[in-house]
């Protein structure tokens, strides 16, 4: 299940109906981070980074989407490519969160894991192809 940010909901309210200018343009590209189990939806929701998971290494992971497709009477889209996070910090991951910035930024979707995943010291996290749906219902 993912969910629309509400800095994404206002944007896509405006540019739809309002006819207003995505602020600054759409964004080039989109990017995948995480965030820890002391996250929680709230924060997610207003967009809060304070719980993003930034010691693995390198930046927030580029997202490659497939075209929209229906998916159970919703039209959806799905990463195309997979994602890793390599030599992850010991932590228990709790969401995947979609940014509109390699760093910093806003956060656009976020989206709970199935289940809790804890890593090691040095463990690569993987999302695998179409692990990420998004949709706007």
């Amino acid at each position: 299940m993912s969910n629309i940010a509400t800095y994404l909901e206002t944007i896509l309210l405006n540019l739809v109906m309002r006819a207003t200018a995505y602020p600054g343009g759409a964004p080039a590209a989109v990017y995948c981070g995480l965030a820890d189990d002391v996250a929680n939806d709230a924060e997610m929701e207003a967009g809060t980074l304070t719980n993003e998971i930034t010691t693995y290494t390198g930046d927030r992971k580029e997202i490659t989407f497939g075209a929209p497709a229906n998916v159970d009477g919703a039209q959806t889209i799905k990463n195309s490519a997979a994602l890793e996070f390599l030599v992850m910090p010991a932590v228990t991951v709790k969401y995947a969160i979609i940014c509109d910035a390699a760093t910093v930024g806003n956060i656009l979707y976020w989206c709970p894991l199935a289940a809790e995943k804890t890593t090691n010291a040095g463990d690569t996290f993987r999302i695998a192809i179409d692990g990420l749906v998004l949709d706007l219902a």
